[in-house]
């Protein structure tokens, strides 16, 4: 049965304060353990990025992105090896595994690109004599804290994007999943990345909080619940240390009247069951315009007994199980309590604790604000339906939800559709688009309660979070002019 230890200067470390049991989620099976790393883990791993820092924060953009490169390629070499991690200890089917994995490989691709994105400005003569120019560095050691979600994704994309910059980094993948991280800081080593660039500290709240308390931590990047984001952002800021944290999200999908209802109803299938629901960017409400509520949760309803629910080992499966049991029982409670509060339940998919932790498509009508159900993140398979009788009703409501994180809309008005973008409250809009999640050059990040950061965790905005600039303003003295001989000619 597998250890999962910790990754510090370039060796492994089984040093630990305590230690919690890894589950297949498709079996409930116990698989192996993690050890938990507590303050002495954390400084040891600080000590050794900051150490690393020294040279590695010198070396050239050029020679960061040919290892970045090949970084890639050890990735692309054991691709079916981290599928496999997440199919098995995340639980994702081996589709949605296997398209997480090529997503991080392609953000390398775009990592690698860094010299087009490092550049600064040049202001020359802004006064007589006078330029002025920037000049980027890495912030310093930078930690981050990844979700159980995503678990080669997201750390991939933190580690990549604080090492490409010139930082080292030390990063704590979810205590749920972590052997796939903690095999791809080997994949790392072995591609040439320096010993001490990139450190892993498993753990739970103490090695977070030890990270957002350390003097020697530039900067902190989390992606996770919205409680936890806020608290953090507020503890780095006490503690001098720039935070980015991303958290929750509760997205609206709006239809109208005029839209293509069985492309609506497609994409509401796929954007609220895919993944099982674990997803920031996950549609959980749909929010129904005018007269074809009826019409469109019915069609709805007809598309879901054709979603295999099962072991996410089975090839066939397009719905696996939730992260946990008690995942498991919090989504059951959610739709439970929602038919006690007058909400309808169309499609009941919840399901007793058994050999996995599976819960099965759930359509609920007739949600409102204020009910559970809608105000929190379900974080499952489960759609809420609210029904709207005008557009300015619908983007109320949307607009209503303390969380921001994405929003889309279907219809065929393209005057509706550009209106839509510039008034909904949300990071991420999509137009007949149901999850929109830009691509890698565009920022990702949410409004209101799903983000607490000024910058993106994607994109060259992203940047302004892994490096400082510094304004350079010079004025030299004219050679002709000075008092010291300099060999210029003399005047003919």
């Amino acid at each position: 049965m597998q250890v999962v230890d910790h990754y510090i200067k370039g060796e492994a470390v089984n040093s630990f304060s305590e230690q919690s049991d890894l589950f297949n989620p498709s079996t409930a099976e116990k698989i192996g353990t993690v050890l938990h790393g507590g303050v002495s883990e954390v400084d040891e791993a600080v000590a050794a990025a900051k150490d690393a820092f020294k040279s590695w924060s010198k070396t050239g953009l050029a020679y960061r992105s040919e290892l970045i490169l090949d970084i890639r390629a050890a990735l692309k070499q054991n691709e079916a090896t981290l599928v496999d991690i997440c199919v098995t200890e995340a639980g994702k089917t081996r589709a949605d595994a296997a398209a997480e994995v090529t997503k991080a490989i392609e953000f390398t691709s775009f990592a690698a690109g860094i010299g087009s994105m490092y550049s600064t400005r040049f202001t020359q003569n802004v006064s007589g004599g006078v330029d002025v120019h920037d000049m980027r560095y890495p912030i310093g050691v930078v930690c981050g804290v990844s979700p159980f979600n995503f678990p080669v994704l997201i750390p991939v994309n933190q580690s990549i994007m604080a090492i490409v910059t010139g930082n080292t980094m030390v990063m704590k993948p979810s205590e749920k999943v972590p052997t796939a991280f903690r095999r791809i800081a080997d994949i790392f080593t072995e591609a040439g990345l320096p010993a001490g660039v990139l450190n892993v500290v498993n753990g739970g709240r103490a090695v977070v909080e030890r990270m957002a308390e350390h003097p020697d931590v530039a900067g902190l990047t989390f992606v996770g619940s919205t409680a936890v984001a806020k608290q953090l952002r507020i503890t780095g800021v006490t503690h001098d240390k720039r935070v980015q944290a991303f958290g929750s999200g509760k997205n609206h999908m709006i239809v109208m009247p005029d839209a293509d209802l069985d492309m609506a109803a497609d994409a509401a299938v796929s954007a609220a069951y895919g993944a099982a629901g674990q997803r920031c960017m996950a549609v959980s409400v749909l929010v129904a315009v005018g007269n074809i509520a009826d019409e469109l949760v019915d069609k709805i309803k007809q598309r879901i007994p054709a979603i295999k629910m099962g072991s996410a080992m089975d090839a066939d499966t397009a719905l696996g199980p939730v992260i946990s049991v008690e995942s498991q029982q919090r989504i059951n409670g959610f739709v439970a309590d929602a038919e006690s509060r007058g909400a309808t339940l169309v499609v009941d998919g919840t399901t007793e604790a058994s050999k996995g932790w599976n819960v099965g498509a759930s359509l609920v009508d007739n949600v409102k604000p204020g009910m559970p159900i809608y105000d929190n993140e379900v974080f499952g398979p489960v759609l809420s339906v609210v029904r709207a009788d005008t557009y300015e009703q619908a983007v109320s409501v949307a607009d209503s939800h303390p969380l921001g994180n994405g929003a889309a809309i279907f219809t065929r008005d393209g005057g509706v559709a550009r209106q839509y973008v510039d008034r909904v409250e949300a990071g991420m809009v999509g137009v007949n688009v149901p999850i929109p999640v830009p691509s890698w050059s565009h920022p990702f990040g949410g409004w209101k309660g799903s983000s607490f950061s000024e910058t993106k965790l994607t994109g060259p905005d992203s940047l302004a979070f892994y490096t400082k600039i510094k304004a350079v303003t010079s004025r030299w003295p004219d050679p002709a002019n000075s008092k010291v001989d300099l060999g210029f000619l003399a005047d003919q």
